[in-house]
């Protein structure tokens, strides 16, 4: 029996899902204040590294449906990735009350990162 949809279209899809989840979160418009609380701050960089760190795992099982090699997929999802997240700031700087920052890029990429550091590990494991 035929399958109705290939393993790499469930994966396309779930990765369009997300990046449009972080299309709309980036979309809502700000306050313009400014909040210092730590715990708020935590939260907040907290979801970005969340956010992306899926986004890689997204990028990696699409890339995983392929034929890579390993480090083909590393490098791959580290620029796909890291390329949303600077689209992301860059979506921003049009919304009111919200501001793209370099920063944020560099958190985003601490959630990459996290994920490429495990998928390695995962591997060293395995073998």
């Amino acid at each position: 029996m035929k399958k109705p949809f290939s393993e790499e279209f469930v994966w396309l899809f779930l990765l369009g899902l997300w990046m449009a989840g972080i299309f709309v979160m980036s979309s809502i418009e700000g306050t313009g204040e400014r909040y210092w609380d730590m715990k708020i701050l935590i939260e907040r960089k907290g979801a970005h590294v969340f956010e992306f760190f899926v986004l890689a795992y997204l990028f990696w099982k699409v890339l995983n449906c392929n034929s890579f090699n390993f480090r083909k997929k590393i490098y791959l999802a580290f620029i796909f990735s890291l390329f949303y997240a600077v689209l992301d700031e860059f979506h921003q700087l049009f919304v009111f009350g919200r501001e793209g920052k370099l920063p944020d890029v560099g958190i985003d990429g601490i959630g990459i990162l996290f994920f490429l550091l495990l998928a390695g590990l995962h591997r060293s494991i395995r073998r």
